[in-house]
């Protein structure tokens, strides 16, 4: 046993297949179950994918002339229970040009736009993972059964966008760089997933990819200000204070979160210590990365892309559980690696590991703490000891 451990030998190709089917189906019977037993809602009162009713609500009212609703809680907590009386209130901290990629969503009825919304972004990101690992017939079952897809589509999130615009700007960046600067432009929408990039861009010396990123938030941003008025911009930046108060005071749950910040406040540090440690640990996870994207560095590019995507996870403070999604592309890029370069003792077995940790995540949610900042510093701590495995291999190479 511990020996197939160590080799991996008990990921094989019929357990790729076999397990994910059964975690599908078990899910879909589970979740079914729930929703029947509550009159087709959640235990809560919300209807299913709760955290759509934001993205639902403020594309309805964008489409009838009123942007600035979602961003006044004053005005947009009384829409919301007026559709859902029970759901309670879910906040839009989203800049204005997401509005536009929502508004097509306005016009229909809450599950069908929830349906195109999910089906729309997952097969975005799950064109990316093939684009990156191939395999489609494999890679569709292992996508659906990675927990954080449960957890993207339960929440009505957008975690399958931000992997597929962050996934997909990394896997163009060499071939396509003007249309890799589109996606991260577009992936502004989530800026706290994408503190790294400009980092690493500088640091690769990819300047057409900068510039058409740039020109794209530009155009996002003037769009939206043509579309729904210059006003709606200062009422976004107006209510960011009530987006840092969420996180400082815990108005959504430390535990749903997966910030090291929001797992030291659940252990008791108060916000200045637990800000302090986390800004440190991630000044030192942006130095790493940033070393790791320097072309003198000669870092296998896969394992570079896998790097910054779960660096990503680890620096930002406002992360939930759902954007662990963003592992999958980081998963499938150490993959690709592996199997050109071949994988090394344990790689297998805890990149298996990372897989399920989702799961573990949600377990931990429901306990009242969280083990969620763990599996990104595992994550980093696996890439970094293929580079230097890489790193030996090379010298090795170069003696001889």
């Amino acid at each position: 046993m511990l020996s197939s451990i160590r080799t991996g030998a008990w990921i094989d190709k019929d357990r790729l297949l076999f397990y994910p089917a059964i975690i599908v189906a078990l899910t879909i019977v589970a979740t079914t179950y729930v929703l029947i037993s509550n009159s087709w809602l959640l235990p809560n009162g919300s209807p299913f994918g709760s955290d759509f009713v934001s993205f639902w609500v403020a594309a309805r009212e964008a489409v009838a002339g009123s942007p600035h609703v979602p961003y006044e809680r004053s005005l947009f907590e009384p829409v919301q229970l007026a559709l859902f009386p029970k759901s309670g209130y879910f906040a839009f901290f989203y800049p204005p040009h997401y509005l536009m990629y929502l508004m097509p969503l306005g016009g229909l009825s809450y599950y069908a736009a929830f349906a195109l919304w999910i089906f729309v972004t997952f097969g975005a990101a799950f064109w990316v993972l093939v684009q990156i690992a191939g395999k489609p017939k494999h890679l569709f079952l292992l996508a659906l059964a990675f927990p954080a897809t449960f957890l993207t589509i339960s929440h009505g999130q957008n975690a399958f966008l931000s992997a597929a615009l962050f996934g997909g700007g990394l896997l163009l960046l060499e071939r396509r760089p003007i249309l890799a600067g589109v996606l991260f432009g577009l992936l502004t929408f989530k800026p706290q997933l994408g503190l790294l990039i400009p980092l690493i861009l500088l640091a690769g010396g990819h300047w057409r990819v900068i510039i058409s990123a740039c020109v794209t938030l530009f155009i996002l941003m003037l769009l939206s200000a043509l579309v729904f008025g210059i006003e709606v911009w200062g009422s976004f930046f107006a209510q960011a204070d009530y987006a840092v108060l969420t996180m400082r005071e815990g108005l959504v749950s430390w535990a749903k979160m997966i910030s090291i910040y929001a797992g030291l406040r659940i252990f008791g540090f108060g916000d200045s210590i637990a800000s302090i440690l986390h800004w440190l640990i991630a000044a030192f996870v942006a130095a790493v990365t940033f070393w790791a994207w320097l072309p003198r560095n000669k870092i296998d590019h896969s394992l570079k892309k896998a790097l910054v995507l779960t660096a990503a996870l680890i620096v930002t403070p406002f992360g939930l559980n759902y954007d662990m999604f963003l592992l999958a592309p980081a998963i499938a890029f150490v993959v690709v690696h592996g199997m050109e370069a071949g994988f090394m003792p344990y790689e297998k077995s805890t990149l298996a590991m990372i897989y399920f940790s989702p799961m573990f995540v949600l377990l931990s949610m429901a306990g009242g703490f969280s083990l969620a900042p763990i599996f990104p510093i595992i994550m980093f701590a696996l890439i970094l000891r293929s580079m230097r495995s890489d790193a030996k291999h090379n010298a090795a190479v170069a003696v001889l």
